[in-house]
């Protein structure tokens, strides 16, 4: 055997033994079949509680590549995490904008998203998408009681060999109703 074989055997050895650090592993053939709340601690006191927010979430499109002579293509994920454990919450608006303030989409033009506890939402913008490093999403959601603030969030990501970049961000609140 050669030294490179050696090596990466070596190598593969290493990498299976260190994964293996004996933690439970997941169940996906029967998983639980319910989550009850109440059996997390009762002593801890919640955040403030809301029923409604606008905000606005930074993406980046394209960003400046070679002192704005060449734009870096990128295509961006958001996220909308429901962060309540009991209650749902409803998407009103997801609007897109280009980084010159012009409405790009409308993701809910078919109507209001219903995003139940503990759940997550997600929306994609393409890779070919050119709108910009000031690109932006204006997110409203609504509740019928008062809730946790979800948690939203975009990851902006261009995977390329040698040449991988990637933003997260997440949202500000512009409006809220309690």
């Amino acid at each position: 055997m050669n030294m490179k074989r050696i090596f990466v055997l070596s190598l593969l050895a290493v990498i299976i033994i260190s994964c293996r650090d004996g933690s439970k592993s997941i169940n996906t053939l029967n998983p639980p079949k319910d989550f009850d709340p109440g059996s997390l601690r009762s002593d801890m006191l919640p955040l403030k509680r809301i029923s409604g927010q606008l905000l606005y979430l930074p993406v980046y499109s394209n960003v400046p590549y070679q002192i704005d002579t060449v734009m870096f293509d990128m295509s961006a994920f958001v996220a909308i995490h429901n962060t309540n454990l009991s209650s749902p919450i409803y998407l009103t608006k997801v609007l897109y904008f280009n980084k010159d303030g012009k409405i790009v989409d409308d993701f809910l033009e078919s109507g209001n998203i219903r995003i139940s506890p503990l759940a997550t939402k997600n929306f994609y913008i393409p890779y070919e998408d050119k709108s910009g490093t000031g690109a932006n999403f204006l997110i409203e959601w609504v509740a019928d009681s008062l809730v946790n603030e979800p948690l939203v969030e975009s990851v902006t990501l261009n995977v390329k060999p040698n040449n991988t970049v990637a933003v997260l961000s997440q949202g500000k609140v512009i409006r809220e109703r309690y």
